[in-house]
């Protein structure tokens, strides 16, 4: 009797084992598997497009889970990838909508753009699309680096002297000898101490003329307007910076004093001071002023000013030295006229003050000065 049992269990043993090896090994098995979905992007807006930005927004419609993190694409050339350049979300809503700010773009370029979706799995991309950013609007050029190549451009742009004359308000009045065109494009001024008597200059403070030097100014006027409403005035400068020597490059009002906007000036020092002056008349003026400190300043530096209209009766004036911006000024210059000078005055704000130098001398180069008929 226990043989019979003991064979019985042995036969149902192996019975259960053969059923449980046909169960896992069953080809017709039909227990459903998950599978993931492919990504599905859909391009919503493209908006805010600028010279240099744009903002996009997609939404991925379709397979948005697992997703690890998400952006677009973009190059100037088609089929972009993240190998090109990325842009990541910058924000992400529900129903899988993102956005993206695109930044330090070309102007007037087009920019193919492709959404993507990284998974575990890898990274999925969406259609492509294309966009253009705002093409930059082309000046009207007045000067260029050409102005100081030979004397027949020279003499179309510049007359000698300040616009009003020979004297200012230091010690050096100005002589047609004391400018010259040398070297390739540059400009000198060279200002020589005498001692021989000429009386006081004409203008305020009424100093002793101890100098010859030179000054110039462009033949027209630079001013503000509906139809001219942004200006950019710059130039490279070779310029002395001892005790007596008074190099500037400005604008200065045509009708009246003030208004003025010095974009380079030295008094006596490696201090640039770069000022904006307004005012009812030149008793009452208001100034805003920015130093900075230039070291080498006798090698060339390029400074700069843009101005530019900000409402009907205001603008800003943007200063830079080498590239960087120094300071912001604004004043009420829409539709004021200004003469723009190279000069190099003497002692004065400089010092000195009848014991300047024997001789100094300053150099210019590159000088431009366009507008455009927008605001970049």
């Amino acid at each position: 009797m226990r043989i019979i049992y003991l064979v019985c269990l042995f036969l149902c043993c192996v019975s259960c084992s053969k059923s449980n090896d046909s169960v896992s090994q069953d080809p017709d098995d039909d227990t459903p598997v998950a599978e993931s979905k492919a990504i599905v992007f859909k391009h919503e807006s493209t908006s805010n497009l600028n010279y240099y930005t744009a903002s996009l927004s997609f939404q991925i419609t379709e397979g948005n889970t697992g997703v690890l993190s998400r952006g677009v694409a973009y190059a100037l050339h088609e089929t972009p990838t993240v190998d090109d350049a990325k842009a990541s979300a910058q924000g992400v809503s529900g129903g899988g909508r993102f956005t993206v700010k695109l930044e330090g773009l070309l102007p007037g370029k087009m920019y193919y753009v492709r959404p993507f979706a990284k998974q575990s799995s890898g990274i999925s991309y969406g259609e492509e699309i294309t966009f253009s950013t705002i093409a930059f609007p082309e000046p009207i050029v007045y000067l260029d680096s050409t102005t100081f190549e030979n004397t027949t451009k020279f003499e179309e742009h510049w007359n000698m002297f300040y616009p009003w004359g020979t004297d200012h308000n230091g010690s050096a009045r100005m002589y047609e000898e004391q400018v010259s065109l040398v070297g390739d494009g540059e400009l000198k001024v060279q200002a020589d101490r005498t001692e021989e008597w000429e009386g006081n200059s004409s203008a305020d403070p009424w100093l002793r003329i101890y100098y010859h030097s030179g000054a110039i100014h462009y033949k027209n006027h630079i001013t503000v307007t509906d139809e001219e409403p942004y200006w950019i005035i710059s130039g490279d400068f070779k310029v002395p910076t001892m005790v007596g020597s008074w190099p500037a490059f400005w604008i200065t009002g045509a009708w009246n004093w003030p208004p003025e906007i010095d974009i380079m000036e030295f008094k006596g020092n490696s201090t640039n001071w770069q000022n904006t002056v307004t005012g009812p008349n030149w008793q009452n003026t208001s100034w805003q002023t920015t130093k900075t400190y230039v070291a080498n300043a006798g090698d060339w530096h390029n400074y700069k000013l843009v101005m530019y209209k900000t409402s009907a009766t205001d603008i800003a004036a943007e200063l830079f030295i080498d590239g960087e911006k120094k300071a912001t000024h604004h004043a009420d210059f829409v539709a004021k006229p200004f003469w723009l000078i190279i000069n190099m005055q003497m002692e004065g704000a400089s010092g000195g003050h009848a014991s300047g130098p024997q001789h100094a001398e300053m150099y210019a180069r590159n000088v431009y000065v366009a507008a455009y008929d927008v605001i970049p």
